[in-house]
Parts: structure tokens; sequence; C-alpha cells
């Protein structure tokens, strides 16, 4: 994961709820005045439910504000919110009509004229596309079709993760490289032959600023003269993913080193098994990094050389944890495994996979409490369990590994390392590296470099 957020999308829209006589300093802002009215839509949901939306409280001078972020990126602009609005969005559920939270706000007010307010600001967040409703569908159908139109997938993350400038990257990713190559030395590890060709990699997706080093250095396994033609497979995790266990795309991905060309031959036979359900997701990939990153470490690895990319995000796997159930009971993720399998044998070549994941998650900034030895013991332990079931190339006992804790340390490589294990099948594999990335606030992410020769 990046070490920072990525600054929102373009947008100053501001909605202050009434009582709110100031807006932060800076954009344009909407005041919904009591009594005062716009007409409101006749397509506006009888039954309001806010969508999956990212609400990050902040202050501004003496006032609370709530920012929102839309994972999906279907918001023409962000959107701040006093507050004071925090427990009207907590009722919209869609178990409540508007006009019962109208006048469940009359009864607290005692005001009459806040009904119309109340109705006027639904309406305004319906307009700016928070609701699901058909104003929302209409919007991320029409984006979605936008996007599947793209041949070019362009590089979401330059410029912050990493340099965009190519001198500078190519510096940047040398001395990662560079340092890879101390850890393999110290560790006495082999040199990996110019020719290898690993049945598959594991590789960090964490802020390269972070964990460059140990991104490159599951990268050293894979030679620079591997036998062609060459696809890698990259399966990342789907941070934004929330339509659907998996989301393919067409596109090239677009590096300051070079143009990553997508194997389309491939994921279309893997599309043509999955209907739909391939495609419903894939706005997923534009702002996502996970595969991001192992597109630049592959093209500076590869240098100019010939290779083709099928990307897949996968989402999560806590459903099927409450649920009691495994991936392998999935629809979608047997049919996932089963198509890959197939369009590799298909189309032949020399296929290497690549899981593109971090592992625990742990400390203030994820809602914890600070991370003492302790705790990064029990990280630790987790990590290691999984990580021995993976070593096994043993996907049922790396999804059991962690599903038998329920994911206590938040594993966000636990969907894409388990599909990357069913389609490879790699046999048995070795752990490179192992780290804990520590931050100031004693916040956790650990990291892995693995391969299975």
């Amino acid at each position: 994961m990046p070490d920072d957020p990525k600054p929102g999308r373009p947008g100053g829209g501001r909605i202050i709820l009434p009582g709110a006589d100031t807006a932060p300093e800076g954009g344009s802002r909407i005041i919904l005045p009591p009594g005062v009215a716009r007409e409101t839509p006749e397509d506006l949901p009888e039954r309001p439910r806010l969508r999956p939306l990212v609400l990050m409280p902040f202050r501004d001078g003496e006032r609370e504000f709530l920012l929102v972020n839309d994972p999906l990126g279907v918001m023409p602009q962000q959107a701040v919110l006093g507050m004071e609005t925090l427990p009207m969005l907590q009722l919209l559920d869609g178990s409540v009509t508007v006009a019962d939270l109208a006048a469940a706000v009359m009864r607290e007010s005692k005001d009459l004229r806040v009904a119309n307010a109340v109705k006027d600001f639904v309406a305004q967040l319906d307009r700016l596309l928070m609701l699901e409703s058909p104003r929302f569908e209409a919007a991320y159908r029409e984006l979605r079709a936008q996007y599947h139109r793209l041949e070019i997938r362009p590089a979401a993350l330059e410029g912050h993760s990493y340099p965009a400038e190519r001198e500078a990257l190519v510096a940047f990713l040398d001395g990662h490289a560079a340092a890879a190559e101390r850890m393999r030395a110290e560790a006495g590890e082999p040199v990996a032959p110019r020719d290898a060709a690993p049945r598959a990699l594991l590789a960090p997706h964490l802020d390269p600023r972070r964990a460059g080093a140990t991104i490159a250095r599951a990268y050293l396994e894979l030679g620079p003269d591997a036998p062609g033609p060459l696809r890698v497979v990259v399966f990342g995790t789907g941070h934004g993913l929330v339509e659907g266990p998996v989301a393919l795309t067409r596109k090239h991905f677009e590096t300051p080193l070079g143009k990553v060309p997508c194997d389309t031959a491939f994921v279309d036979r893997v599309a043509a098994r999955l209907g739909e359900e391939a495609w419903r997701g894939e706005l997923a990939h534009r702002d996502e990094h996970s595969i991001e990153f192992q597109a630049l470490y592959l093209r500076h690895r590869l240098g100019g050389r010939p290779f083709t990319m099928v990307p897949i995000l996968c989402g999560g796997f806590h459903a099927l944890v409450e649920a009691g159930r495994t991936p392998a009971e999935d629809p979608t993720m047997g049919a996932l495994v089963e198509a890959v399998r197939e369009a590799e044998a298909a189309l032949g070549g020399t296929t290497v996979y690549v899981a593109g994941v971090d592992l625990s998650h742990v400390g203030p900034r994820f809602g914890d409490g600070a991370v003492d030895e302790a705790v990064r013991d029990e990280v630790r332990a987790r990590d290691q369990a999984a990580l021995g079931a993976a070593e096994h190339g043993d996907a049922a006992a790396w999804f059991e590994s962690i599903a038998q804790h329920d994911d206590s340390t938040r594993i966000c490589g636990f969907a894409p390392t388990w599909a990357m294990l069913r389609c490879a099948d790699p046999g048995r594999g070795r752990v490179l590296r192992y780290e804990l990335s520590e931050e100031d606030d004693t916040t956790v992410v650990s990291i892995a470099a693995m391969v299975w020769p």
C-alpha cells in the first residue's frame, strides 16, 4: 500500500447541514438553511442508503468536518460535510424513508422548517452520487464503460510513490536492486541464473520508498534472459474492489520506463469463462497500486526485452470466513482458477505467476492501540504460519492458517496469494526476505519476498 494516500480526485464542493455557519477555507460550498429547499428530484430513493464511502474526520479551526472519499471514484468531486451530519448519515441504511427521517429531525429540533432542509440534504447527497440510487447506477455504468474502452492504464502513483522522471526513477530502482543483492549475499542465497523463470514469486506492494529493496529481492529470482515468449500473471490486492471477488482488465500498463503490454488473448480467455463478473469491478484497476508496482519493477528488471502481463485483482475473503466457507466453494474463484489454467495450457509459452501482496496490518493507523513487542511477536507468529503454508505451495493450508484466527492481523494478501497458489500449483518454495515495516506511531505492516523455483 502507498505510504500516504494519493490526493482525492479534483473537486472543491462542500455540503454544510443546517446550523453550520462556516466552511473550511477554500473551495465552493453548498449551504442548506432551514426552511429553504430546492426542488426534490422525483427519482430520489424512498429509503435512501449511503454507498460504501470513506468518511475521514478532520478539524479546521474550531470546526470539525468529514472528508468524503469514494473508493469507486464515481463522485465527480470530493465533499466535505459538517460533523453534525454524522447522526443523519448513520440513519441512511435503507430502512428509513425520507419522510420518517424528516419527521425524526423535526421532533428533535422542534422546528417545522427543518423538514424541507432534510429532504434537500438527501437530494444533494444523491446529486453528489453518495447514495445507492438510479442516478448513481447510471453514472457508475457510464464511468465503467468509458474506462473499459481505454487501451492504456496511466500510471497512478508516479511522482508520488516513485519518481516520474525517467533518469531519477532508474537511479531509484537501481538503488533497490543493489540493496536486494546485498540481502541475497548476506542470506547466503545463490545468484539466480540469467535465464531463470521461476514458477511463482511473491513480492510486496507496500510503498517502494519503504519496501523497494524487498520488492526488488523477489524479482532478482527472475532472470533477465528468461526464455520467451514470457508472460507474467500478476494477482494483486484490490483495495478498492467492492463489487465481486475478482476484476480483470485488458489495458496495457504505462510506466515512466515504457509500456508493459497486456496479454489480451489470455485475458479474453479468462473473461469468457467468468462472463460479466470479469469486468464488473474493472474500475478498481484505475488507482490500484498493487499491480502498478509489480509492472514497474518487472520493467526495470527485464529492461527492453519483450514480455506481457495478465493483471488480475482479487477482493477480500472476509465474507467466506464469516460464513465458514472456503474459496474453493466460491463459484467465481473456482471458475477463475480453471480459466487461468486452461488459458496457460492453450496459449503455451513461459508463464511466471506473481502475488503482489503485503501481510499483516496492525497499529493505530488501522484502529488498534500502540504496537508493543508482544503484538509484534503475535504478528510474526501469524505471518510465519501463513508463509509456512505458502512455502509448501498449499493454497488450502494458506487459507486455513489465516481463517482460523479470523484474519486478526489483516493480511491483505489473503485472496491474491490463494489465487496464485491455486493457479500456479508451484510446489515447494522458500522465503527470501521477511520484515516488519514500522511507522512513527508504532503501526506495523509486514512484508515478504518468496520464490517457487
